[in-house]
């Protein structure tokens, strides 16, 4: 089998009735949605697409979805996670690999989340914020935009490193409006994201501060299979992980540097649990020879365990 890498998207690809699917089907997740609560699991299940988006919402509610999707795999397809050798998320997805990786249990991943997502609906409730999604421009060149000028400078950040041309940028909301509209004139392409707050750039400080107390409070193990950290894109190295994940909601997140440092260390398949298939297009887009799957949404994990059972019982 080959050395397998298990990777969790982050917000941006959820979806109205998000987990409700496998909830009906498999009881054997009820215990991660009881921890979830009956607010947030209604919400995930019924509430509106405006209503999951949420920042204070969305962020438990995805990771609840990824730590269901992936007990449905251990419990059902093994076989599916032979070969794991390395796990990373995207930005909240980093808390599903933290749990997979075994530095941090279920519980403890949706702590966390339910108070970094607060924190962050806090530090974005009085300010009009907004990230930004640039396409077919590299990271260098996107800096040349932002530095030096003083529509930008200050206002937008640099906030994830996601391909060699993909870099999504957030700050101000007026800000990244008028650098949408300067990209579209010079005929660049740039996309909205459908999220509340400037995340990973300094305008998260006041999240930053009192999430170190609630990291402080939290028991940290030392990591069972490699987890490559957003901060750093390198294979953990033993940091204290209250610097880690502090440092996490005001920085870029490394995620083209990770997944260069994966393959390099070794990893030939990776496997996705989303929502979405954002980090798949990103690998098939950037590297050769690689086997990447994708598990996306509830009816993609239920037609992949169908058919599993169907072919152990015929």
């Amino acid at each position: 089998m080959e050395n397998l890498a298990v990777i969790f998207a982050g917000q941006g690809s959820q979806y109205e009735g998000m987990g409700s699917k496998l909830y009906d089907r498999y009881p054997e997740i009820r215990g991660i949605y009881d921890s979830l609560g009956k607010e947030l699991t209604d919400i995930s299940f019924c509430g509106s697409i405006d209503d999951i988006s949420k920042t204070e919402n969305l962020q438990p509610i995805m990771i609840a979805f990824q730590l269901a999707v992936l007990k449905l795999i251990r419990t059902h397809k093994p076989d599916l996670l032979k070969g794991l050798m390395s796990t990373c998320g995207l930005s909240l997805g980093e808390y599903s690999a933290l749990a997979l990786s075994e530095i941090i249990d279920e519980g403890d991943a949706l702590r966390l989340v339910a108070v970094r997502g607060a924190l962050m609906g806090k530090a974005s409730e009085n300010r009009n914020s907004k990230m930004l999604a640039i396409l077919k421009m590299t990271e260098d060149e996107v800096r040349e935009v932002l530095q030096g000028n003083p529509k930008f400078e200050d206002k937008v950040y640099i906030a994830n490193i996601n391909s060699s041309r993909q870099i999504i940028v957030s700050g101000e909301g007026d800000a990244i409006d008028e650098l949408k509209d300067f990209l579209k004139a010079n005929r660049k392409l740039a996309k909205p994201l459908a999220v509340s707050g400037a995340f990973h750039t300094p305008f998260m400080e006041s999240a930053r501060s009192p999430f170190i107390e609630t990291l402080e409070e939290t028991s940290f193990s030392s990591p069972k299979i490699s987890y490559y950290p957003n901060v750093t894109g390198e294979k953990y190295d033993g940091t204290s992980m209250v610097h880690v994940l502090s440092e996490q909601i005001v920085s870029p997140v490394l995620l083209y540097k990770t997944f260069k440092n994966m393959v390099d260390d070794g990893v030939t398949r990776f496997l996705e649990i989303g929502p979405g298939g954002v980090l798949s297009t990103i690998l098939e887009r950037e590297f050769e020879g690689l086997e990447v799957s994708t598990i996306k949404n509830d009816d993609d994990l239920i037609e992949l365990l169908e058919a599993w059972a169907e072919c152990s019982n015929s």
